[in-house]
């Protein structure tokens, strides 16, 4: 079908616009809903962060409460007055705990707030004891410890599970211990002697206030369809035990448990959760982490959602509002590009009618004036086919003149690149005919040397891919994708044993001897594949540079919240004064002497990764003798 240029300008205008729409709804949807599920993680993610801190408030208001007990009973023990059962009870009413205990100075519970307590030892008293610092953190008391200190108590902590959607299968059907948030502080007389301890604890199981004060600051009270919009509980273990949930019959949904993949994820797995979550009988964004004792064991877990109905409709509704604009545009460009396709049209149409003439061999034609006094590019283009049309005039006659010498010249061009072409189609078989005969074998056996040149090049290739490594590590650093994917890890398992099986082969054609010592279990908060690389440049580094028949000692421990790791080995180490080189982007301490270079990136990407981590890493050095990378990554419990 011939259109008509105005045709296809109107037709071409309203496909662009109608693809823009048909592209730009659907994407613009998606983003939509992208941004507003993630403006509710990232609210969700906010708000757990609040309530660890709130949580950590509260912890450190109860051991500051503790050491003031504490300091007070000091003084009546000094003074021979001594501390009552009485005493206990009003430091706890006034302190807002459920229970205050007394030990002896052998860490013993001696008098209680509401009851004598059992003589039994308490890890968080031994704690006080032994550090002779107030502690505080979470534990599990069992039930009869509380019905002793009041049957009222008790029955707040006693806990009856409920079965749930897609919870995990199996689990108790009660919950036997409770969840306290206790505090100790050692009593110490002024000649720093110990004389005992107050032990202090909130249950937490039936007890909402918590949760309720974190649910007003973060989410204040909003509900959408009769729900509470935002929700925080405290679990113990799997199960409720202080929640603002609510349960199909609109009571707090205390004794509920969490489904299975969070489950897995938090408890099992020591990890966070972030993300949609099946909650008792709704769908929240989520987000979970684990909660620890104070011998560092997951006995729960803390938990932030708001119901994703609410964010669900809001990008329903967003959607709705944004395919109407959308509709609204495209009727919009319809209209100017109709109005546009006629403007620009009727001129082009004059120009398009010239041009036909020129194409038909008349040279004599002239291109009518605009209808209107124009001054844009279609008055100018007139001006130009004018001009156009003179040059035409004038180049007939030289081309005319020209055109058999033209044709002689391409001629010779013809001649010569047909020559030039057959040589060179000569000359490439031949090379290629040469290369298959060596490669074959065609030309004779391979030779003991010739077979030690392809071993060395077999190295430089290992090399260069050592190389090429590193600088797309490089690269990856210096554009800020290095994202540190941290986690609980087993330093041994999920890092050290994969790294040695790899360069087993260079450690075993240098006879060099690894020793690893660390504890099976020791424990690092970081990215595994990561911390990999970290291993790799390490070692490797000592299978360049170390001794034959050398020593490579690979050793770690935990101290302060951090994991102190050093990789030994007894090579030649590095000349004095230059250690500070070594972290430095291409820098080679070794080289020109060395006969395995490199790019000189490896210790720096080294430290770029431990730093990242919330590490560091330094040398320590006997020229001549043993040079040693000691480096630090957190520990899962510091974090």
């Amino acid at each position: 079908m011939d259109w008509s240029l105005r045709t296809k300008l109107l037709v071409g205008f309203g496909t662009v616009a109608l693809v823009g729409a048909v592209l730009t709804v659907p994407t613009g949807g998606l983003l939509l809903r992208k941004s507003v599920l993630g403006e509710a993680e990232r609210r969700v993610v906010l708000g757990l962060r609040t309530a660890d801190a709130m949580l950590q408030w509260r912890l450190n208001e109860a051991r500051q409460a503790a050491r003031s007990m504490a300091d007070v009973a000091a003084l009546r023990l000094e003074s021979g007055q001594g501390v009552t059962s009485r005493d206990l009870e009003a430091w706890r009413a006034a302190q807002g705990f459920d229970f205050v205990q007394l030990a002896d100075a052998r860490a013993l519970p001696v008098a209680g707030s509401r009851a004598r307590p059992t003589r039994a030892p308490v890890f968080s008293i031994s704690v006080a004891y032994s550090s002779r610092q107030p502690i505080s953190g979470l534990a599990l008391v069992p039930l009869a410890e509380l019905e002793r200190e009041s049957p009222a108590l008790a029955q707040q902590a006693r806990v009856e599970v409920i079965p749930t959607p897609r919870a995990k299968p199996g689990g108790p059907d009660r919950l036997d211990d409770a969840l306290v948030l206790e505090a100790a502080a050692p009593i110490l007389d002024s000649a720093g002697k110990f004389r005992g301890a107050i032990r202090a604890g909130t249950v937490v199981n039936g007890n909402f206030e918590f949760v309720d004060f974190v649910r007003r600051n973060v989410f204040a009270t909003a509900t959408y369809r009769g729900k509470n919009a935002g929700t925080v509980t405290i679990f113990q273990g799997d199960v409720r035990v202080a929640t603002n949930v609510q349960g199909p019959d609109g009571k707090r949904a205390v004794g509920t448990r969490v489904s299975a993949e969070v489950h897995d994820r938090v408890l099992v797995a020591g990890g966070l959760w972030e993300g949609p979550a099946f909650v008792v009988g709704n769908w929240y964004m989520s987000a979970y982490e684990p909660l620890r004792d104070l011998r560092g064991r997951i006995v729960g877990m803390l938990y932030v959602g708001v119901l994703k109905e609410r964010y669900d409709d809001m990008g329903a509704q967003a959607m709705r509002s944004f395919i109407g604009l959308a509709a609204l545009a495209l009727l919009g460009a319809v209209v100017l590009s109709a109005v546009f396709a006629r403007r620009f049209a009727r001129p082009l149409a004059r120009l398009t009618q010239g041009a036909t003439e020129i194409a038909r061999g008349n040279l004599d034609y002239d291109l009518p004036p605009p209808a209107r006094a124009q001054h844009d590019e279609i008055r100018r283009l007139s001006a130009a086919f004018h001009q156009m049309l003179a040059a035409l005039r004038g180049r007939d006659e030289q081309l005319r003149s020209s055109n058999a010498e033209l044709q002689q010249w391409v001629q010779n061009y013809l001649d010569i690149l047909e020559f030039i072409t057959h040589e060179l189609k000569n000359q490439i078989a031949a090379m290629t005919i040469n290369v298959l005969a060596v490669r074959d074998g065609y030309v004779g056996e391979i030779t003991d040397e010739q077979r030690a040149a392809l071993d060395d090049v077999a190295k430089t290739i290992e090399r260069s891919e050592e190389m090429i490594l590193n600088y797309l590590n490089l690269s990856r650093i210096e554009k800020g994708e290095l994202q540190v994917r941290a986690q609980a890890l087993n330093l041994a398992s999920d890092v050290i044993r994969p790294v040695l099986k790899d360069l087993r082969g260079r450690l075993e054609a240098r006879r060099m001897r690894v020793e690893v010592e660390m504890d099976d279990d020791l424990a690092a908060w970081g990215d595994a594949s990561l911390l990999k690389i970290v291993y790799s440049n390490l070692i490797n580094n000592a299978a360049k540079y170390g001794r034959d028949d050398g020593v490579v000692r690979l050793r770690g421990e935990k101290a302060g919240g951090l994991v102190t790791l050093h990789v030994w080995n007894d090579g030649p180490g590095v000349p004095e004064g230059q250690t500070g080189e070594l972290f430095r982007k291409f820098s080679r301490i070794h080289a020109p002497m060395d006969e395995q270079p490199g790019t000189g990136l490896g210790l720096f990407i080294t430290r770029e990764i431990t730093r990242r981590h919330g590490g560091d890493i330094r040398v320590e050095n006997s020229p001549g003798e043993w040079i040693d990378f000691v480096f630090t990554l957190p520990t899962p419990d510091a974090v």
